[in-house]
């Protein structure tokens, strides 16, 4: 199924008849969570010695960060942005490179920032992406169980371990 496909089908299925481009027209707000029909999430690895591991001095995170201009460009006309003006907010891998998420489309979104009237920003789950990356290469947590904090709603393990946000 194609990623249009796959939107129509969520969309009529779960009832709700919008993808996140007619969200932002009939709202003005940003999804403080990824479209799940957009961007589900994915993993390129669950090997927790991989994603921990450096090579050639490179963390995972690094080796894998390579999205090219024109996916970018795509994901934010998805979510409602209009290219080449990101504004407060950025690209997300929905599940952390630092985690072994994909760099592709599947696991990518834009997340806003301060200024949308939103509470969940990037600043914030940047603060929990952190946390599970050190968490689990100092292992104290399994990489599969960090993996799950961010899908499908990462808000939930962000308020488990900060509380809620001001």
């Amino acid at each position: 199924m194609t990623v249009k496909g796959t939107i129509l089908a969520f969309g009529l299925c779960a009832g709700f008849g919008m993808g996140a481009t007619a969200l932002w027209a009939q709202t003005g707000l940003p999804r403080e969570i990824p479209d799940p029909a957009l961007s589900p999430g994915k993993a390129a690895s669950t090997d927790q010695a991989e994603v921990c591991a450096r090579s050639g001095g490179k963390t995972y995170s690094k080796q894998h960060r390579k999205t090219p201009v024109s996916l970018k460009v795509w994901i934010m006309k998805e979510y409602g942005q209009p290219p080449g003006h990101a504004g407060d907010g950025e690209i997300d891998h929905i599940l952390p490179l630092c985690l072994g998420g994909a760099d592709e489309a599947a696991n990518l979104w834009w997340q806003p920032g301060n200024g949308h009237g939103t509470v969940w920003t990037y600043h914030l789950k940047d603060k929990l992406e952190a946390y599970a990356c050190r968490e689990v290469c100092g292992g104290k947590v399994p990489l599969a169980t960090a993996q799950g904090w961010f899908m499908p709603d990462w808000r939930i393990e962000y308020t488990a371990v900060f509380g809620a946000p001001d």
